[in-house]
């Protein structure tokens, strides 16, 4: 991933669309989009400016998991100041740069999908389902994660017709109201089931270091879950599993390591000198050069670390600097950034299956003692082979809560299951659909189309 040469390329490709008719040809040292797209390895500069958005520190290399960790129940925010106090107060506005970069980030990964889209026939017959392929998830994979960020949860309303988030389909610079969240989710499974069925099953290198129908599948699984639709979450995360491809991590060094992590169903690789990804994780969490920016309360630090056989206590750290319950996950130089891990994808298959019942319990219970015995080491803390579904779901969602910190999912299980339950797990006592958990859209929104619908301000406490 050669960045300078990425940006250039995105940027014919982007404004290939409005050149004056009498240029017949592109300048000296330049290319026009049929060009870009006549060879390839120039597609492959191009789709590997798609997985630099993934990984910038701006979208999914910590922007959108450290907003959502704010937003949450983890975090003491005493120290936070400006943008980062605002949204931790759910309190956010119009103004807010920080959520607005992140906004616009996401969106020009959108744009390029929807670029690729349109030029795609340019390119070669071999190539084209490809190209389709990883466009279709990249636009389906940005609309979920903006969707669950700026509009009220999957279930919110009966029928999900509460507003969700502008649905941007083409390239065409037009101001686009927002979807229904039903519509927002119907699009997304559709992106997603395409690229299922036209990515490869064998990622470029065997290292899936690039898209595979097996990322599609595992967004799949999460989309479902999140919705509460666990017989699709389920199929998916199931397929996922069984498809052999990835393995479970022997310890917790290597999810976020160079290249030992076993589980990554897709990796965002670090090329020194050229792109870094999850940049704004390390800068967030980073607790052993500098104090963190985001730390953790005396109540969660307590309850996390309170079983001392727990191996995750190496993620945590009150000594190394002096007042703060450090997160010691991301403390590194560089780092590769699985987009989805195995473990995240047992947990959903292991909640989905004892929400099933039936002949599913038995392989949710087999799930979840796979996570416990690693976790501690041994089958001390295993679940019985006769553990009722509300036990299985019960600890899959603790197990949850502790694999997955600091990487933004705290904020979702609070909203997802407020809609399945109706039960406020909030530890800062705010319920599950207030309007604080909702971040607010960018101004610009609105200075571009008056009837744009903002969200509703603040409110939780």
């Amino acid at each position: 991933m050669k960045c300078f040469k990425i940006s250039l390329l995105l940027a014919i490709v982007l404004t290939a669309g409005a050149c004056n008719k009498f240029l017949d040809r592109p300048p000296a040292g330049q290319m026009n989009s049929q060009q870009v797209f006549s060879a390839d390895s120039t597609i492959k500069a191009l789709t590997n400016g798609l997985y630099t958005y993934f990984g910038e520190g701006q979208f999914t290399g910590g922007r959108v998991q450290s907003l959502s960790d704010m937003l949450a129940d983890h975090l003491d925010g005493s120290k936070l100041t400006g943008d980062f106090s605002e949204i931790y107060k759910r309190q956010n506005s119009i103004f807010g740069g920080t959520r607005d970069d992140m906004y616009k980030e996401g969106y020009k990964a959108v744009l390029t999908a929807n670029k690729l889209l349109e030029e795609v026939d340019k390119a070669s017959s071999e190539t084209q389902p490809y190209l389709i392929g990883l466009a279709s998830f990249v636009r389906g994979m940005v609309h979920f994660e903006f969707v669950r960020l700026f509009a009220q949860p999957y279930g919110y309303t009966s029928d999900n017709s509460h507003p969700g988030i502008p649905l941007r389909l083409s390239t065409a610079a037009v101001s686009i109201p927002r979807s229904t969240v039903k519509q927002v989710y119907d699009q997304v499974i559709a992106d997603l089931k395409k690229a299922d069925s036209l990515l490869p099953a064998d990622a470029d290198g065997g290292k899936f270091y690039t898209a595979s129908k097996w990322i599609a599948e595992a967004y799949l699984a999460k989309v479902y879950f999140q919705m509460n639709d666990f017989a699709n979450a389920y199929i998916y995360a199931d397929q996922v599993i069984k498809s052999g491809k990835f393995q479970l991590d022997t310890d917790y060094a290597s999810r976020y390591s160079l290249g030992l992590s076993k589980e990554a169903i897709l990796r965002l690789p670090n090329e020194v000198n050229h792109f870094q990804p999850g940049s704004e994780l390390i800068g967030n969490w980073r607790s052993d050069t500098k104090p963190p920016t985001l730390y953790f309360t005396n109540q969660f630090y307590n309850y996390a670390t309170a079983d001392a056989s727990d191996k995750r206590l190496v993620w945590y750290s009150n000594t190394l600097q002096a007042g703060y319950n450090s997160l010691t996950k991301f403390n590194f130089n560089y780092m590769e950034e699985p987009l989805v891990h195995l473990t995240e994808i047992y947990l959903i298959r292991a909640e989905a299956g004892a929400e099933l019942g039936g002949a599913t319990l038995a392989t949710s219970i087999t799930d979840i003692n796979l996570i416990l015995t690693r976790a501690y080491g041994g089958a001390s803390h295993n679940l019985s082979g006769s553990s009722s579904a509300n036990a299985v779901i019960a600890a899959t969602r603790t197990q949850r809560e502790l694999e997955m910190v600091g990487e933004g999912n705290r904020l979702q299980e609070i909203k997802r299951i407020g809609v399945r339950t109706g039960s406020n797990i909030d530890r800062r006592g705010s319920p599950w659909n207030c309007n604080g958990f909702i971040l607010q859209f960018p101004k610009a929104e609105q200075d571009a189309n008056a009837a744009f619908q903002l969200n509703p301000e603040g409110n939780c406490f």
